[in-house]
């Protein structure tokens, strides 16, 4: 079998495409990308003839039986994704989870990530930090998403896109986080553009601004966490005998635990 390259390429200046990733794309016998006409564009400039296909979320297990055909052929082949670190917040996870069953070589081929230049760019602690993928636009999963920024003891990153990055920021407000935030436009690029403050002092300072281009988002820890050691359980059953809903005693616990109230009530629903 032959070898599988994970290649970063840059997020915006095409000058900080490095020496071996020049060379791993001249090496492979074909590359796979998340937009084929982002992935020629990059090619094109880098005067490299390969042919190149579709590699994106709703072709993932097709595309990947066929790249271990073709690995199992001999074939060497390199995955790009439109700007940054294949994997991350991109498609490819799938695919190297099956390679990796079938013993393929795998190699990285470090590069540009916004996730870490949006980190090292916020002034926040780098020594621990999540990284949080896009903001949920709706549901549980948003709700789940502003409770752990709210009870964080480390920087966040994420993703937004310029269309939900003011409603993301009225959710903020609205839900009384007063974490300090960085957003990051553009980075890299010409018109590479940093804001920073909380929600409040964010909302004021984009609101004639018609935002474009790639977002990402640094969050400060909190510097309010409510952790009490309590007995989750025995709490409910103390409210249960007095008669208390159990949608309320969510909402009660929810506000002094770090879980939400959505999580608390799957757990004691059936009790």
């Amino acid at each position: 079998m032959s070898t599988f390259y994970i290649c970063a390429t840059p997020i915006g200046n095409l000058d900080d495409i490095s020496k071996r990733l020049v060379d791993t794309l001249n090496s492979v016998d074909i590359v796979y990308a998340e937009d084929t006409r982002r992935g020629k564009k990059l090619l094109s400039h880098l005067d490299i003839k390969k042919p190149i296909y579709s590699y994106f979320v709703g072709n993932e297990k097709s595309k990947s039986n066929e790249i271990l055909k073709q690995i199992k052929e001999g074939k060497s082949i390199a995955l790009i994704s439109d700007a940054g670190t294949p994997l991350i917040s991109d498609p490819g996870e799938y695919l190297v989870k099956e390679l990796i069953k079938n013993n393929v070589d795998i190699f990285a081929i470090p590069g540009p990530s916004s996730v870490l230049v949006a980190l090292t760019l916020s002034g926040f602690d780098t020594g621990k930090f999540n990284f949080l993928g896009f903001i949920p636009k709706s549901g549980k999963d948003r709700e789940k998403f502003y409770h752990q920024i709210k009870n964080s003891e480390a920087t966040s990153v994420c993703f937004t896109s310029p269309k939900r990055i003011k409603k993301d920021l009225k959710e903020f407000v609205n839900l009384k986080l007063e974490n300090e935030i960085v957003v990051c436009r553009e980075m890299t690029k010409k018109f590479e553009t940093i804001y920073r403050g909380d929600a409040e002092t964010l909302l004021s300072d984009l609101k004639d601004i018609d935002i474009k281009g790639e977002i990402t988002l640094v969050i400060s820890k909190s510097e309010k966490i409510i952790d009490l050691d309590i007995d989750i359980l025995k709490a409910v059953e103390g409210m249960i005998s007095f008669d208390i809903p159990k949608r309320e005693i969510a909402k009660i616990l929810s506000s002094i635990s770090n879980y939400s109230a959505n999580e608390i009530y799957e757990k004691i629903k059936d009790s």
